[in-house]
C-alpha cells in the first residue's frame, strides 16, 4: 500500500511536530533562552580591550610599562625587545652597563621553554618605588621574577 503525500502536508507535519516538541520542553527552552540572553548581554557590555597577560591588573603609567617591557624582553628572544628594555633601565645602570652586556644579562635571566608570563601584582613602597611580581610557567615548572622600579618608573633591579 503506497500513499502519495504532498510537500505541503510534509512541511505542515514537520512544523506541528516541532511545535509540539518545543511546547513539551518549554521550561528547558525558556531556561536556555534566558541563559543565552544573559551571556549575550555580558559579552556585549564588557569593554572591548584585550589586555595581554603581562598587563592584566596592571596600573597604567611608566612604572607598569617599564616592568612589562623588561619581562617581555626576558620572555622573548628579540633584540628589539631587549633594546626597549635597556631604555627602561635607570640612567645610573645605563652608564655602568653597555647595551650588549645588558642583552647578555637578559639572556642569562631567561628560562627555556617559557609558556605563560603572568603579572601577579605590584607593591608601592612608601619611598616611591614599586616592586612588580611575575610568575612564569615553563615546561619544567614555574619561576618567579621581581622587577624593582625607582620613583621615576625606571627599572632598578631584576631578580
Amino acid at each position: 500500500m503506497t500513499q502519495n503525500v504532498s510537500k505541503s502536508y510534509l512541511v505542515r507535519r514537520i512544523v506541528v511536530r516541532t511545535a509540539a516538541g518545543v511546547w513539551q520542553h518549554r521550561g528547558r527552552m525558556l531556561l536556555a533562552m534566558a541563559m543565552s540572553i544573559t551571556l549575550f548581554w555580558y559579552v556585549t557590555s564588557r569593554p572591548i580591550d584585550t589586555p595581554s597577560a603581562l598587563a592584566q591588573g596592571a596600573p597604567t603609567g611608566a612604572a607598569s610599562d617599564c616592568a612589562n617591557t623588561v619581562m617581555t624582553a626576558i620572555a622573548s628572544t628579540s633584540t628589539a625587545a631587549a633594546q626597549q628594555a635597556y631604555q627602561c633601565m635607570t640612567p645610573a645602570f645605563q652608564q655602568t652597563v653597555s647595551e650588549p652586556v645588558f642583552v647578555q644579562q637578559l639572556q642569562a635571566l631567561r628560562v627555556p621553554n617559557m609558556t605563560i608570563v603572568n603579572r601577579l601584582g605590584a607593591y608601592q613602597a612608601p619611598a616611591g618605588g614599586t616592586l612588580v611580581y611575575y610568575a612564569v610557567d615553563t615546561s619544567g615548572g614555574s619561576v618567579g621574577y621581581v622587577v624593582s622600579l625607582g620613583p621615576d618608573g625606571k627599572v632598578v633591579q631584576i631578580k
